[in-house]
């Protein structure tokens, strides 16, 4: 078959995510293959085209469907959209094991934790240990609901939702009205809900979920139930800590009173909800690059640096820390110099601004052609964008870290929380991890005078770091330290 031949029965493949956007009154389906980037804008009529080829259905058969919903297509004019589909790589084969792995429809493999490494206890067992002194007070903005690319609804929550709020897009009697698959064109586990000016839809002018209005919060999607609680499995508990990702989390550090990360009545792992995503931290820590260590020298190690005196700069702390894990591995040494580290050094800095302002320049970009302005994800890669910009520039940045730290109790709530989640232990090795911290810290430190000049006044703008972390994980800038540690 020619690269440009679809299949007979064409599919989006699975690897590229339909998400469907009201910018206005003006419906746009955008197309984002996550293995390359690329993103293509599709009108209504296009969509309906394309979501009824499921793999099921030859041209023919798709034309056909599309038509019984008011979009009208001869069959060449279809044949060359698929061409271009196939072309730019968005289409599955007619085997639907083509895109099996972490994109695949099919059930997915049981979690890594579900079954007792040889010699350790059931993990349903181990004790659920909670972020202490911590409690959240939601402010009812609806931060959280306004900057990430996808909200997700399991077929429960999705009925559940579309019965409460009928009127929300028409979609009562239509599922396919509000929610797209959450990867490729057919029915699969998960759904994605569509946004209004990069809003839920299910979100209230005001901010408030109207989902809860209407139902109580046992009526959200479980993820929203459970955001900003993270949870990781590390052989010995699950770590039960914060995302700092939303205002509120910030906000809320040494405020008292607040909501509990977790019932209190939940004590093991086997409590909770089992569709809580639970993640396991693997047999072996990459600590540095070509160093390892166990995990068990790993939490051990971890515990001993979350219990550590904080440093006066959070991350020059965090600078130093990664120089001593690669001169060193994991010692009390290391500990030592993030304690009392070298101040930061804006040549080191450089590469890793540079790396992130070329990411978020380029999707602000992207962003700017298809994105409502008043969409709080557009304007947060523009202010990255910006102030990542700004910081390129030597003497600016040799300014800013030599000012007063604005926020450093939040600065420190970050790191305590990351540490007690595992949160900078992942794809790439603790010290580039740990660089990476903190070029965001710097960059959040920036950001006030780019959303100052801007005239803004969004509550997510109140805490920096939470609005730099959460555009980094939900638009994928947090790549650019990839990139940076590719380059060496």
């Amino acid at each position: 078959m020619s690269p440009s031949t679809p299949p007979a029965r064409p599919r989006l493949a699975a690897h590229v995510l339909a998400r469907r956007h009201l910018v206005g009154e003006e419906e746009r389906v955008i197309l984002h293959d996550v293995r390359t980037g690329q993103l293509l804008q599709l009108g209504p009529r296009e969509w309906v085209l394309l979501s009824a080829a499921d793999g099921t259905r030859d041209v023919e058969g798709i034309v056909i469907a599309a038509a019984r919903e008011g979009a009208h297509a001869r069959v060449p004019a279809a044949q060359a959209f698929f061409a271009e589909l196939q072309a730019a790589g968005l289409l599955g084969a007619d085997d639907a094991g083509e895109d099996a792995g972490p994109w695949s429809a099919a059930a997915p493999a049981a979690p890594a934790a579900s079954t007792p490494d040889s010699g350790e206890r059931d993990p349903r067992e181990r004790p659920l240990e909670v972020l202490p002194d911590f409690s959240l007070h939601c402010d009812g903005r609806g931060s959280c609901c306004r900057i990430y690319a996808s909200i997700l609804f399991d077929p429960e929550e999705a009925a559940r939702a579309r019965a409460l709020r009928p009127d929300v897009l028409s979609g009562g009697a239509r599922h396919e009205r509000v929610f797209t698959p959450e990867r490729g064109t057919w029915p699969c586990a998960a759904s994605v809900v569509a946004m209004r000016d990069g809003r839920c839809a299910y979100l209230e002018g005001e901010g408030r979920c109207s989902l809860h209005a209407k139902g109580g919060p046992e009526a959200k999607p479980l993820g929203c139930r459970t955001f900003p609680t993270s949870f990781v499995d590390d052989g010995e508990s699950v770590r039960v800590s914060v995302a700092v990702e939303c205002a509120c989390v910030l906000a809320s550090v040494g405020r008292p009173g607040g909501a509990p990360l977790l019932d209190p009545r939940l004590v093991t792992r086997g409590d909770l909800d089992e569709r809580i995503d639970i993640a396991r931290l693997p047999g072996r820590a990459q600590v540095a690059p070509g160093a390892t260590a166990s995990r068990a020298e790993f939490v051990a190690w971890s515990r001993r640096l979350a219990a550590a005196a904080p440093p006066p700069d959070v991350a020059a702390g965090l600078f130093s820390l990664a120089a001593a894990l690669e001169a060193e591995g994991l010692t009390d040494a290391a500990i030592a110099r993030f304690e009392r580290p070298e101040p930061l050094d804006p040549a080191a800095l450089a590469p890793w601004l540079a790396a992130l302002h070329g990411r978020a320049a380029r999707r602000a970009r992207e962003d700017a052609a298809w994105r409502s302005e008043r969409d709080l994800a557009r304007r947060a890669m523009q202010w990255i964008a910006d102030a990542t910009r700004a910081l390129g520039e030597p003497d600016l940045l040799g300014a800013l870290l030599l000012a007063p730290v604005r926020a450093p109790d939040r600065e420190r709530f970050y790191l305590r929380a990351a540490l007690h989640g595992h949160r900078l232990l992942g794809a790439l090795p603790l010290s580039h991890a740990l660089r990476d911290r903190a070029v965001r810290l710097v960059v959040a430190r920036a950001l006030p005078v780019v959303v100052a000049g801007a005239g803004e006044d969004d509550p997510a703008c109140a805490e920096p770091i939470a609005l730099v972390e959460a555009a980094l994980r939900g638009h994928g800038l947090d790549a650019y330290a990839a990139e940076v540690a590719a380059a060496g």
